[in-house]
Parts: C-alpha cells; structure tokens; sequence
C-alpha cells in the first residue's frame, strides 16, 4: 500500500509504516508532519466521531493521523451522518405523522423535535460509535 503526496512516493518501512522525517528546533527533534488539504466539511457529526476516536480508539486514531486519513475519515462520516438523517426523519415521519401546525404549534413542534431526537441517536449508534 503506497501512498503518494505532493507527487512523492513515500517511504516505508519493512511493515508499511510511513518513515518520518524530522526537523531540529532548538534542542528537540519534531516529525515534520503535514496534512493534505481535503474538500469537504467536518460538522457536529465528524467532531463526535473524531471525540469518539480520541477516546475510546487511540489507536486507530493515532493510526488514521499519522496516514493522514484523519480528515477524509471525518468527511465521509459527516456526509453519511447527514445523509442518514435525512432519510430517517422521512421515515419516522410516515410512520408516525406530525399533528396540523396551523391547529396545534406546540405539538408538531414537540413531534419534529422527537422525530429529530429518535433519529439521532440511531445515528449515533449505527455510525459515530461504531
């Protein structure tokens, strides 16, 4: 598995394991890390995701920052995240429709407001912790 950045290949060592480099500064030596710059949008999703990870899986966080894959990782579950909420709200919603608005606001505010609370945590236990 190699893995090409700005247009070089990385080295790895005999496990695949990305060599690092590193610079002096001062008396210390730092790895001289850097992330690619990903198109995409890291929301409410990708930070619980992320929080998750940093907590509970240090290692593959620590794994998917070092590959820089990170990011890409927090992305993608962002957008499946939205995406999954977006069609269990439509689904809770035709199975348990919300009262008229004009008649009673309070009660189709109070039904939206399960609808979206029952989705979420179904988001959260298919997707952020997992």
């Amino acid at each position: 598995m190699e893995k090409k950045r700005n247009n070089t290949e990385l080295d790895l060592d005999e496990d695949g394991i990305p060599k690092l480099e590193y610079i002096q500064v001062g008396e210390f030596l730092l790895p001289n890390l850097s992330l690619e710059k990903v198109d995409g949008y890291i929301g409410r999703w990708g930070i619980m995701r992320k929080e998750y990870l940093q907590k509970h899986k240090p290692a593959v966080y620590s794994s998917m920052l070092l590959m820089d894959e990170l990011n890409q990782h927090l992305i993608d579950i962002q957008k499946i995240a939205d995406e999954r909420m977006d069609v269990l709200e439509k689904q809770l919603l035709e199975r348990d429709p919300a009262p008229d608005k004009a008649k009673d606001g309070m009660a189709w505010t109070r039904h939206m407001n399960q609808i979206r609370h029952q989705a979420e945590e179904y988001v959260k236990s298919e997707i952020i912790f997992n």
